[in-house]
């Protein structure tokens, strides 16, 4: 990894934040001013097309970085059923063609995939060795891009995180808010169990760790807020804390239909990167207050 000095006399690195006007660039912008060791370069799709090395060129003729943060991603995953293309051409070709781009110039890659690359089948938090085996063209396409860069000349790492919420775009949290302002009643399934991940959390322990030798030492890492729950218990722990005055109703998955199949039970165990960075990720209720605070 690269450094340049700036005029205090420090190192900082320069990284090129891609899809930073998503869910999760918007947390890495969010929580950039705490590090200013890094010199962060956040780019829209108009501006890089992770699917074009010409963009990818371009900006780095003007601002040359050291490493890529990946958050561009399609993340649709009942449209991705339809859109089956389009899902590949960004999750999978956009990923080979970041993977080439850093081969070239000797920079790292840090990516984020999903928990839906995993069935469902098993009942324990699943491990980042654990088989794989997704249910729907979304999570097929970003294993597909997942095993691109296990493989890339590069430093590399992918995060696989689960249930993403934060304060920003569109997620379950700012649904349930937003229903629970013109329903009296909703109805949410209880029979997906899965730990949410606090958008903020990740972003501040990529930033926290990015320089460290040893980040790259894996190829993948899970991270997930500590715990596991339903989307009805998820939603009924909005409602509470945000003293909304409306009733969640459990309902089966069989009774709310989607285009994509989800996994029943995917669960992530983050055990491997706390003890490799001596991390303790708050549990998930501590992160929903958090973020609760900042939306309301």
């Amino acid at each position: 990894m690269r450094f340049f000095l700036i005029t205090n006399g420090t190192f900082m690195s320069r990284i090129l934040v891609t899809g930073s006007y998503g869910q999760l660039g918007k947390c890495f912008q969010a929580v950039a001013k705490e590090f200013p060791k890094h010199n962060l370069l956040f780019t829209s799709k108009q501006k890089v097309d992770i699917t074009k090395s010409k963009s990818l060129e371009k900006i780095y003729n003007k601002y040359s970085f050291e490493g890529i943060i990946n958050c561009a991603a399609y993340s649709k995953v009942d449209k991705a059923e339809i859109e089956i293309e389009k899902a590949y051409e960004i999750n999978e070709q956009g990923i080979q063609t970041l993977i080439s781009f850093a081969e070239m110039k000797n920079l790292f890659i840090v990516h984020f995939s999903t928990d839906y690359v995993f069935d469902g089948n098993k009942r324990i938090p699943f491990k980042e060795e654990h088989s794989k085996n997704p249910l729907n063209c979304y999570a097929q396409s970003k294993l597909a891009g997942e095993k691109i860069l296990s493989r890339a000349n590069c430093s590399h790492t992918t995060f696989r995180i689960s249930w993403l919420f934060c304060p920003f775009g569109s997620n379950f949290v700012k649904t349930i808010l937003k229903l629970s302002n013109k329903n009296e009643e909703i109805k949410v399934v209880n029979d997906q169990i899965g730990s949410p991940t606090f958008g903020i959390d990740l972003a501040r322990t990529v930033l926290d760790n990015i320089t460290q030798p040893k980040f790259f030492h894996f190829d993948c890492y899970h991270f997930a807020n500590k715990g596991e729950v339903s989307w009805f218990e998820f939603a009924k722990k909005i409602i509470e804390i945000s003293r909304r005055n409306c009733s969640i109703k459990p309902c089966s998955t069989s009774e709310y239909k989607t285009i994509a199949v989800r996994p029943k039970y995917s669960t992530l165990d983050s055990t491997k990167i706390e003890n490799h960075f001596s991390l303790h990720i708050p549990d998930w209720e501590n992160a929903l207050t958090r973020c609760l605070k900042d939306i309301i």
